[in-house]
C-alpha cells in the first residue's frame, strides 16, 4: 500500500513539475563548495559529473527529477542536506515504479549530513528520483544533488 501511495505521489509530482522548470536553485555557497568537493573525491576513481544542482525544497514537498542513464555503467549519487536537518530521504525509481535504492536518514542517526550511494544502471533510458527533506524550521532548505558517471569500466 505504502509502495502504491509513493508511486501515486511520484506520478502526480512528475505530471507537475513537467509542466514547471522544477525545483527552484539556490545559491548557498556552502551546499555547492561541499557538493563540489565531494564529486572531486571521486575523480581519481574515473568519475565524471553527469548532473549538478542545487536547489530550494520545503518541508512538506517531495522533490522528483529526471535523469538519463546508460545501461550498466556505475553511478555515484551524492546528496547533501541542509546542515540542520531533521530527516531526508531520496528513491530511486525505474520505469516499472520499482525502487532502485532507497535511503532515509534522520539527524540523530548519524553525524554528517552528506550521503554518497553507487549505483549500475540495468537498462539505458529514464529514472526518476524523488528527494524529502525537513529541517527544524519550517522554512525551505537549499540542498545539493549530483551524479557521477564511471568513465573507465
Amino acid at each position: 500500500m505504502k509502495s502504491f501511495i509513493l508511486s501515486f505521489i511520484f506520478l502526480t509530482l512528475c505530471l507537475l513539475n513537467s509542466q514547471a522548470q522544477g525545483p527552484a536553485n539556490c545559491n548557498d555557497p556552502t551546499i555547492h563548495r561541499e557538493l563540489v568537493s565531494v564529486n572531486q573525491a571521486f575523480e581519481p576513481q574515473g568519475f565524471t559529473v553527469n548532473y549538478f544542482k542545487t536547489f530550494s525544497i520545503g518541508p512538506k514537498e517531495y522533490v522528483p527529477l529526471v535523469l538519463s542513464l546508460k545501461a550498466k555503467t556505475m553511478y555515484q549519487i551524492n546528496f547533501i542536506a541542509h546542515p540542520y536537518y531533521k530527516q531526508y530521504s531520496m528513491v530511486l525509481i525505474d520505469k516499472d515504479k520499482k525502487e532502485l535504492l532507497k535511503l532515509k536518514v534522520k539527524s540523530k542517526d548519524t553525524e554528517g549530513h552528506m550521503s554518497t550511494q553507487s549505483f549500475v544502471a540495468p537498462y539505458s533510458g529514464e529514472y526518476y528520483i524523488i528527494f524529502r527533506h525537513r529541517t527544524q524550521s519550517k522554512s525551505n532548505a537549499c540542498v545539493g544533488f549530483s551524479v557521477l558517471e564511471a568513465q573507465n569500466q
